[in-house]
């Protein structure tokens, strides 16, 4: 198999990592560890080629590195965060060509790969400005491309996803298109009509960044190499990102593990979220806005007080106040029996979110309490109540909120 794909290094802040795989050599690297001959073709500095063996050691992987200018980095502050890029104008350099039988191509940072091959997997990693498969003179016998919800709208010229994918069939000539919807796991189109979904996969921990690069690799390894149809393997790959987000160790392979996993339940995708939590300072005030850009990138309705309801406005006049504090709890209480579970940010432990986690708990919501600062004496009645858990990672309480709500 051939894998076209960058090698970069990724840096998140919380949970802090810092990895070199990018998206070619994490999915180079766990289709090598299958057992598969790869043949990986990547930008890399002259300065840094030597390294790469060492840093992805595999029998099976074959390296083929292309001369650019620099090392790009990508750094995240959690994964699910916007990354910011070094350099941020990273030098274009020359395409080169590649063909072979099985392809999986990527987008690159630094320039593109020209692939012709018999089945090609094309991920262009690229919400904003998706490129055209053919655009460059690629061509396939038989190509699937994959894509998330935004590519596909973008790419397809269309808000509606299912003429989006129309129009991709008819312009690229894929037979297949995968649409992958987070939470919701991914919908499998075939010559331009959809078929049938994969679910998502619940894990205890969710770590996202290089989670696409596993679903491609794992579906590509299925769908090309051992021939599966299409819904099969991208439900395949589909447990594999499980098993990855929840391990962070890329793999292809399904064990007795990824095949009893828990699919997603999607009851009602309207669902909406309670965001409960302070927002008195800077800092506050930035991991409640962090949570609604998470939730709203996952598709995920939510409830901010802050964004609803505001800040409590002080008056000289005691009637005056008092009928703004029963504005401000009717607004709130209001938007929590509206919600189907909530997200509670603990640290700190301000009574205002203290009050609505017993509320939510007293009329049988579940609660999703995001702590990384704790003590164990503040989480006593947490842990004891029923629908109630903890979580110390932002993305993995995400996550876990968006199932509750969905599952409602």
């Amino acid at each position: 198999m051939i894998v076209a794909g960058g090698y970069y290094r990724e840096l998140c802040i919380s949970p802090k990592h810092d990895d070199i795989f990018g998206s070619g050599g994490r999915a180079a690297f766990a289709i090598a560890s299958a057992g598969t001959d790869v043949d990986w073709y990547y930008y890399c500095p002259e300065s840094e080629q030597q390294n790469v063996p060492v840093v992805l050691p595999s029998p099976r992987l074959r390296h083929h590195p292309q001369p650019s200018n620099d090392l790009v980095s990508f750094t995240y502050f959690h994964p699910l965060s916007e990354p910011e890029y070094y350099p941020s104008d990273p030098c274009r350099h020359d395409n080169f060509l590649v063909e072979g039988t099985n392809i999986l191509r990527f987008g690159f940072m630094e320039g593109e790969a020209i692939v012709r091959g018999d089945k090609v997997v094309f991920d262009p990693q690229s919400p904003k400005e998706p490129s055209s498969f053919k655009a460059n003179g690629s061509s396939a016998k038989t190509l699937a491309i994959v894509l998330n919800a935004q590519e596909a709208r973008v790419l397809g010229g269309d808000q509606n996803e299912y003429q989006a994918v129309r129009n991709i069939w008819k312009s690229e000539g894929a037979s297949v298109v995968l649409v992958k919807s987070g939470p919701q796991g991914c919908r499998v189109f075939l010559d331009g009509e959809y078929r049938s979904s994969v679910p998502a996969y619940r894990t205890e921990r969710v770590y996202k960044i290089g989670s696409g690069d596993i679903f491609s690799a794992a579906f590509t390894y299925y769908w090309a190499e051992k021939e599966w149809p299409p819904r099969e393997a991208a439900d395949a790959a589909s447990r594999c990102v499980a098993h990855y987000c929840n391990s962070r160790l890329p793999s292809v392979l399904l064990d007795n593990e990824t095949r009893s996993l828990e699919p997603i339940k999607v009851n009602d995708a309207d669902s909406r979220v309670y965001i409960a939590g302070p927002f008195f300072t800077m800092a506050e005030l930035w991991l409640v806005e962090q949570a609604c850009r998470a939730l709203d990138g996952l598709g995920v309705s939510y409830f901010s007080p802050y964004h609803e309801a505001g800040l409590l406005r002080n008056h000289a006049n005691r009637q005056t106040h008092q009928k703004e504090i029963e504005r401000i709890v009717d607004a709130d209480l209001n938007g929590l029996r509206a919600c189907k579970a909530v997200l509670a940010i603990f640290d700190g432990c301000d009574p205002g979110t203290i009050f609505e986690i017993g509320w939510a708990v007293r009329h049988e919501i579940p609660v999703v309490v995001l702590s990384q600062n704790p003590k164990a004496s503040d989480q006593t009645m947490v842990r004891g109540s029923t629908n109630c858990s903890i979580c110390d990672d932002f993305a993995s309480a995400i996550y876990r909120v968006a199932w509750a709500a969905w599952s409602r």
